[in-house]
């Protein structure tokens, strides 16, 4: 977070306070604290135990003037969206909405301010100097800076008057960018875009490449088990051994002579006649069958 005040100028009712989201994400400042108290003036020794966000709650209780806690509720503003910000009002009436302060900021005086997060740890602080100008701002000069706690660096801060967009804007926020540096130095690296222009054609014609080999390994895949089959060659069968000589061949030809025998006389001596026998036709297989039989005239 970081905390820019705009001072009064004469005659005008009140000054302003920005809190900036320099991250990436959001960030949520409902029941966050802003002060004008010092450190020293909030955390006591007679509170040194007990918690520091339950301190700060009390101190915004018994000095409404002086604290400030963040309403909840308000969600949908009191919630910063990245590399954005929000604004409060320091007009003393904090009864006028989430975003007006109980305290002014009060011209020709040193002001003080810090921002506490939910568990009364200091987030940023910065005293807005007595001779900062009415109609000018105070803010950090560059983006990036995390406050040390307990310590103002009054450095990384500078007046701004507003009237060109360097004495407006902090350098870095909101991503403002005259140029774009990559694009500048590929110019000068590449003057004529002949390099852009072989790296675009070869980028397509390497994922072209890449194609043809996904899908020539895809077609090789799906088409191998056919091939396979017919490659394949049927296994000769076993030759049996040649029997030895000797009783064992006599034995295996007593084996083959009686196998034959008993194949050949099986069965009884047939005539070699066929006799039919026809069956009477049912419902099933004679659609005559299944039609009304009507009885004969006579």
């Amino acid at each position: 977070m970081l905390v820019q005040a705009d001072s009064m100028a004469p005659g005008c009712k009140a000054g302003w306070l920005e809190l900036y989201n320099s991250s990436y994400s959001s960030n949520g400042i409902e029941k966050m604290f802003i002060t004008t108290l010092h450190a020293d003036e909030i955390f006591t020794e007679a509170n040194k135990d007990v918690d520091r966000d339950v301190v700060m709650r009390e101190a915004a209780a018994k000095r409404p003037g002086e604290c400030y806690e963040i309403p909840r509720g308000d969600e949908r503003r009191t919630k910063i969206a990245p590399r954005s910000h929000v604004v409060f009002f320091a007009d003393g009436d904090s009864t006028a909405g989430t975003f007006h302060l109980p305290f002014v900021l009060e011209p020709g005086k040193d002001n003080y301010i810090a921002l506490y997060d939910v568990n009364g740890e200091l987030v940023d602080e910065v005293t807005v100097p007595a001779t900062l100008p009415a109609g000018c701002s105070y803010a950090y000069k560059a983006e990036g800076r995390l406050p040390i706690a307990g310590i103002a660096d009054a450095a990384d801060w500078q007046v701004r008057d507003g009237k060109t967009k360097a004495m407006a804007i902090t350098p870095g926020n909101y991503n403002t960018r005259d140029l774009n540096n990559n694009i500048e130095d590929f110019h000068i690296h590449d003057p004529h875009g002949f390099a852009i222009a072989l790296l675009a054609m070869s980028v397509v014609f390497s994922a072209l490449l890449l194609l043809y080999i996904c899908f020539k390994l895809f077609g090789k895949t799906l088409s191998r088990p056919e091939s396979e089959q017919k490659t394949a060659t049927v296994a000769p069968l076993a030759q049996p051994q040649s029997a030895a000589n000797g009783d064992a061949q006599d034995e295996a030809i007593a084996a083959i002579a009686m196998a034959l025998y008993e194949h050949l006389n099986a069965h009884d001596t047939e005539s070699g006649v066929l006799t039919f026998d026809r069956d009477t036709h049912t419902a099933w297989t004679s659609k005559s069958a299944m039609m009304r039989q009507l009885p004969e005239r006579r």
